[in-house]
């Protein structure tokens, strides 16, 4: 660090690199040695002071190096979005990863990006305390950005910086997404035109001698009125957006309008006199932003998390406001599911034996994978119809609600309420594994009995009928892991379900569909009425079904064509196999295999519940961007109310726990909101499919 100070004393160097190496000497050798990257930084505060000399030397270098270089570019897009959209620019990030840009020498960005290289600089940086950096600055005889005079050339491009982000609110304020969620921009003075006239405005008054750079200035203030009511319509969009939808443009535009509303006010703080401020904090803190934008511009992960959560956290709550995914609570809500899905299984139960049936005939691969996924996808789309269940399919909403009660503060109260409720979700899924299991074993036994009775053949022949029970083995088989497979698909079909309700709320498919002028012409208006009433709660419900099926039907040809052991195993569809098969083999199978085969169809179940829950738990929690701290609480409670009330975990008691009870009370946030939610959807929907 001293060689440096001496070169630059000595020689008067104009050279970038003295400023990189200067910055290299201060960082530590790990980025979370904080301690050495103060210590390196007091280092330098005292060269300074036992040479006065380099005082000055550092001074001119950092006058010639930083102030006189382009700075715009660093202050209105470093740490933006840029508006190429989200697919533009995922590939930009990609492209600029595996061959840097080149950016123009006279770019403040060169030596931006040239100094701090290291993707987690941004956390030695920030630990550098305020007064470290004030007396550094000190030091060098500089002033705050607030006290210097007009001249100045950093002042100039901020104040230039500031005009280009309030340009840009605006031209993102006018797009078209934007107004057609906010129509009332159109008929009122738009806060996101006003902003700019304010801004120009401020800015050709701060040229002038005299003028007031207090933060009592009411053209100051009136801009921060005019940027909190553009703040105010953004949160407008968000909580409307059950009403909305999402889209990932709309998310980007969002994500930029933000990002845009923020950089322009840091920037009016650096030119604006605080009270109460410490000297050069804003300063400080524009470099802290800097320095982690810096570091997190080509971050592939930064970027997906930015734009995909909103979209996340809106087609998991559509998912969950389906209907189709359903948490019981009482007796007669349990047994309602019990009916529910013996239809289920009944409609499984036909299922099976028209795959046994589509198998015997010997089509080619591609052929075969297509009527197996329109068998599965038809038969899901009867259930749903028939409002019947299918057991475990994807539990989105029993995720989403856990989900709402996770963000709330972790207190005693909201553990035992989530505790309460992840009981009612565990029985409600064994209740209808049971209808499923319990009916559809039977319903294929008899239909194979049936089926021999009419043609004097069984319907599955020895060799498939064996291969149907090893399939269930649960260790000599990869049935565990199939199911595994099969909880994925689960968990896709509700993200998909969950993709299309919101499609339809964005792209307003049902209003659409009344104004069909085809449809208009050749349906009665009443029944044009009640199908777009049935899209508008059903879409999505339709679409996860229908690609459900084409998942389960194509996986085993994936895996022949790929050479991978793939294929699906589901707890329901195995039961009714499993009749096919008792039937055909009869006292051929030894009580060994029948109970390895039950124990296999119980872990497929297991597996299937387990994969797509946790799936969508955890989509459902990175979305909301909960952060639950008392996991070991929870696992206490769970394990103590299974000791205490055991049978709670199947069977709902005859008067609701404590905590039950509160988790249906108004007042508690806990639980009252996800319950709130269900009860809308029973009442918008009370006929459709639970799952």
């Amino acid at each position: 660090m001293k060689i440096i100070l001496d070169t630059l004393h000595a020689e008067k160097s104009r050279n970038p690199r003295f400023l990189v190496e200067l910055i290299a000497e201060i960082r530590p050798r790990k980025s979370s040695n904080f301690e050495e990257a103060q210590d390196n930084f007091r280092f330098l505060i005292r060269l300074l002071r036992e040479n006065p000399e380099y005082v000055p030397a550092l001074r001119a270098y950092l006058e010639e190096v930083v102030a006189r270089k382009k700075q715009i570019r660093l202050y209105t897009e470093l740490g933006i979005s840029s508006n190429d959209g989200f697919f533009s620019e995922a590939f930009n990030k990609i492209s600029h990863e595996l061959l840097p840009p080149v950016m123009e020498g006279k770019e403040l960005m060169v030596i931006v990006d040239l100094a701090f290289t290291r993707s987690d600089d941004y956390k030695w940086f920030r630990s550098i305390p305020y007064e470290d950096w004030c007396t550094l600055f000190e030091l060098l005889k500089l002033r705050p950005l607030s006290l210097v005079n007009i001249e100045n050339d950093i002042l100039q491009q901020v104040l230039n910086s500031i005009l280009v982000v309030s340009q840009r609110i605006t031209a993102i304020g006018l797009e078209r997404e934007i107004i057609e969620k906010l129509p009332e921009l159109e008929e009122f003075e738009s806060p996101f035109l006003a902003q700019n006239k304010e801004v120009r405005d401020f800015l050709e008054c701060f040229q002038e001698e005299g003028f007031d750079r207090s933060a009592d200035n009411p053209d100051y203030k009136h801009i921060l009125v005019m940027l909190q009511q553009c703040l105010t319509y953004t949160n407008e969009i968000r909580r409307n957006k059950n009403r909305f939808g999402a889209s990932l443009k709309l998310t980007n535009l969002m994500i930029r309008l933000n990002q845009n509303i923020a950089r322009i006010q840091r920037l009016l703080r650096l030119v604006i006199q605080q009270e109460n401020k410490t000297p050069f904090e804003e300063e400080v803190n524009l470099l802290r932003e800097l320095v982690r934008a810096e570091n997190k511009k080509h971050s592939l992960r930064e970027f997906f998390q930015e734009n995909i959560s909103l979209l996340a956290f809106q087609v998991t709550e559509n998912a969950g406001n389906t209907g189709e995914h359903y948490i019981t609570t009482t007796r007669k809500e349990y047994w309602k599911m019990l009916l529910s899905a013996s239809g289920g299984g009944v409609i499984v139960g036909f299922l099976t034996i028209f795959k046994v049936l589509l198998y015997y005939l010997r089509v080619a691969p591609f052929g075969q994978a297509f009527l197996y996924s329109l068998n599965y996808s038809t038969g899901f789309i009867l259930i749903h119809l028939t409002h019947s269940t299918l057991a475990t399919k994807q539990p989105a909403m029993t995720a989403t609600s856990i989900a709402r009660s996770l963000e709330v503060e972790d207190s005693e109260e909201s553990v035992q309420n989530l505790a309460s409720l992840i009981v009612k979700v565990i029985r409600t899924q064994f209740i209808a594994f049971i209808g499923n299991v319990l009916v559809a074993f039977p319903v294929a036994y008899l239909l194979a009995a049936a089926y021999y009775a009419a043609t004097g053949e069984p319907i599955a022949g020895e060799e498939k009928a064996l291969h149907m029970v090893h399939e269930l083995h649960p260790w000599h088989s990869l049935a565990l892991f199939h199911a595994a497979i099969t909880g994925v698909y689960l968990f896709l079909a509700g993200v998909i379900s969950g993709y299309y309700d919101n499609k339809s709320v964005y792209n307003h498919v049902p209003d659409r569909l009344k104004k069909h002028p085809l449809l208009r012409k050749i349906l009665p208006s009443r029944i044009l009425l009640r199908l777009s009433n049935y899209i508008r709660f059903n879409l999505g419900s339709l679409a996860g079904n229908f690609f459900f099926g084409f998942f389960l039907g194509f996986t085993a040809l994936a895996g022949f064509l790929l050479g991978l052991p793939l294929d699906i195993r589901h707890i329901t569809f195995s039961s009714g196999n499993f009749g096919i098969a008792l039937f055909t083999l009869g006292d051929a199978l030894s009580t060994e295999i029948i109970l390895a085969s039950c124990l296999g169809i119980a872990g497929i179940g297991f597996m299937n519940f387990i994969v797509s829950f946790g799936l969508a738990m955890a989509v459902a929690i990175k979305s909301r961007q909960v952060h639950f701290s008392n996991t070991r609480g929870l696992i206490r409670k769970l394990w103590k109310l299974f000791l205490t009330h055991p049978h709670d975990f199947f069977f709902p008691p005859k008067v609701p726990r404590q905590a039950e009870t509160q988790m249906n009370e108004p007042g508690n946030t806990a639980g009252a909101k996800g319950q709130a939610q269900l009860k809308t959807s029973r009442q918008r929907e009370p006929a459709n499919s639970k799952t």
